[in-house]
């Protein structure tokens, strides 16, 4: 196993267990919490502001710098953790975070520690993400430098801009005579830049997306992060984190609509009343609709609850494999992070919203649920692989650490390289023929492998599978269910009915994840291919 992995997830249980249990309703980082805070479009600043206390904020600063922040595995084990109580404060802080980034990649020592402390003072930092007409394009931006190459003063249109009345600075794009530039703001002009309210938006509400002026704001040498023109190179490095990142908030959101569903799936829905404690834990939702809700039967949902089981681990393995990349390949992680970044947060939004609508339609009354689903389409829009990319993919510079200097030695060591010519895939498919499995799974996991290898390259199915092999031989002698190939046979079939590929049925395949998953919520832990103990 991955050390890099296993220590990161570490410190994101100590996370969610240091917020305590989601499920008391005393508990102010509560779902009951969430829930509340976003009927009334309140910012979660009780969650977000425990999250810091605890740690958070040293974990937003690499070690270097004086923070924690030790690997990326850190950075989305603990987003994806916080965003299973709520994507509201996960995307807030997450948007810090990915503002700060180009300081932590290009900024000199005094705009580094300029931004930890602020960090550290439990302040925001705002991420401009684009004009909502263009989605999220980089050159959308119509804030400009005026003046010498030394002293400007920049002005424009409003941006979008996540954490926006919450913000005490931001990275923003200019564009200068020497091409665009980042330039790094702290919020002490205040009579030159100002934010107001954005379009409202359907979820994330409370978050304070909010359209940031720009007027006359004095800038010079101190402010420009990186080179002259060197903006788009600075933002495409940013880029690839982002998608990294949603599919963490992706995948936290879909871990807790997976434990609103469960208890719907265990019998007959009792009229009247709740099952498992679900309606009082989560919170009924705001349609005002007093109906119960319309569950989808028990074998349909089981089904569902199996599938959306599949696209959590597929996702989780994908984006192991992408902290992986960037260590190991880090010139492949842009592009990898374009392909598979995009489909693991589809696989996880996707799967929300078939398990909001199984639970009721519009007038679905879990209410975190409603709420997930809401803030899932808002957050997955950052990473949405059908909105052009600013430049070819093909033309962005490698991964946002490349070249590797001290100062970002955080990446971690890379992990030992497969053998030449083999991947996961390969690999998988090598030891199942020479070694052979425990129980009936060989001849169906030598097929799909197959398939899966016989995929054009770029194909990003194939490679989310290659994912899921090389996760599954990493696995394979931990327990039974993977020895026999249970699990990277749950994954492989979803990826390829994905692909429009019939599979067999595998009622058993289905049932087995159905009992592992019940399993691992009547312990409280996170539904992963780890063990990883929650509040």
């Amino acid at each position: 196993m991955d050390e890099a992995i296993t220590r990161a997830l570490a410190v994101a249980a100590q996370l969610d267990r240091a917020l305590a249990d989601p499920m008391d309703e005393r508990n102010p980082a509560s779902f009951h919490a969430a829930v509340r805070a976003d009927r009334d479009a309140r910012f979660p600043r009780h969650l977000c502001g425990s999250a810091l206390a605890w740690g958070l904020a040293e974990y937003l600063i690499p070690a270097v710098s004086g923070g924690r922040l030790t690997s990326l595995e850190e950075a989305f084990a603990l987003f994806r953790v916080l965003a299973r109580r709520d994507l509201t404060a996960a995307t807030t802080i997450a948007a810090s975070f990915l503002s700060a980034l180009p300081v932590w990649r290009d900024g000199s020592q005094s705009q580094r520690r300029a931004v930890a402390g602020l960090l550290r003072e439990h302040e925001l930092m705002g991420l401009p993400v684009g004009e909502a007409e263009q989605g999220v394009d980089i050159l959308a931006r119509e804030i400009a430098a005026f003046g010498d190459r030394h002293a400007w003063r920049l002005d424009g249109r409003t941006s979008l801009i996540d954490n926006g009345s919450h913000a005490a600075g931001t990275t923003v794009l200019a564009r200068t005579g020497d091409g665009p530039t980042t330039f790094l703001l702290l919020r002490g002009d205040g009579e030159h830049w100002w934010f107001q309210p954005a379009h409202e938006a359907h979820g994330l509400r409370g978050g304070a997306l909010s359209r940031l002026t720009l007027a006359g704001v004095p800038a010079g040498d101190a402010q420009v992060v990186g080179g002259l023109g060197q903006g788009l190179a600075t933002a495409g490095r940013t880029l690839p984190v982002a998608r990294l990142l949603v599919a963490a908030l992706a995948l936290g959101a879909l871990d807790t609509c997976l434990r609103a569903a469960l208890p719907y799936a265990e019998g007959p829905l009792e009229s009247g009343a709740s099952r498992g404690g679900v309606e009082g834990s989560f919170e009924s939702g705001t349609s005002g609709r007093g109906a119960e809700p319309v569950v989808a039967g028990e074998a349909v949902l089981g089904r569902r609850l199996a599938d959306a089981y599949a696209d959590l681990l597929i996702g989780e393995a994908v984006c192991h494999e992408l902290c992986r990349t960037a260590r190991e390949d880090p010139h492949a992680f842009a592009a990898a992070s374009a392909r598979l970044a995009c489909l693991a947060a589809g696989l996880a939004g996707d799967a929300v919203e078939t398990l909001a609508g199984a639970l009721g339609g519009p007038g679905y009354r879990v209410g975190i649920v409603e709420k997930m689903r809401r803030d899932s389409a808002v957050a997955g829009a950052l990473a949405d692989d059908q909105l052009p990319p600013a430049v070819p993919e093909d033309d962005l510079p490698p991964d946002p650490f490349v070249p590797v200097p001290p100062e970002l030695s955080w990446l971690g060591p890379p992990p030992a390289a497969p053998p030449p010519g083999e991947n996961g895939l390969s690999a998988a498919a090598r030891v199942i023929g020479e070694d052979g499995l425990p129980g009936p799974h060989a001849p169906r996991l030598l097929e799909l492998l197959g398939f899966f290898r016989a995929r054009r390259s770029g194909c990003a199915h194939a490679e989310a599978a290659a994912a899921c092999a090389a996760a599954w031989m990493r696995a394979r002698g931990r327990d039974g269910y993977h020895m026999c190939g249970g699990w990277l046979l749950l994954c492989l079939r979803r990826l390829a009915v994905l692909l429009g590929q019939e599979q067999p049925e595998d009622a058993g395949v289905r049932r087995v994840a159905l009992v592992r998953l019940r399993k691992a919520a009547e312990q409280r832990r996170l539904f992963s291919d780890h063990d990883v103990e929650l509040a």
